[in-house]
């Protein structure tokens, strides 16, 4: 039996992403908001946002991931909430 596959976070890419993380009202994200030229250049290089964008085909995966507690997805949308209350990304 084939062993599931874990969503990766895109690391370059040139097509549409869909940002799976957390929704700010005073930021450019929102959830499962799509940016077509991939990850926007503020966030490209941001240790806890880069791995919220991924690509429209793995949309279902990451949903799934982003909702289960322990998963790599779910720890980086906890860390983009604390993150942002602490006020280190605007």
């Amino acid at each position: 039996m084939a062993k599931a596959k874990k969503s990766q976070p895109i690391e370059e890419t040139k097509g549409p992403v869909v940002y799976v993380g957390p929704g700010f009202r005073d930021s450019i994200l929102s959830t499962f908001a799509i940016f077509a030229e991939g990850i926007p250049a503020e966030f490209k290089d941001d240790p806890v946002y880069k791995h919220l964008f991924v690509s429209p085909d793995k949309l279902n995966e990451a949903r799934a991931e982003v909702g289960r507690k322990g998963t790599a997805l779910n720890t980086f949308y906890q860390k983009a909430l604390e993150q942002h209350e602490k006020g280190a990304n605007k």
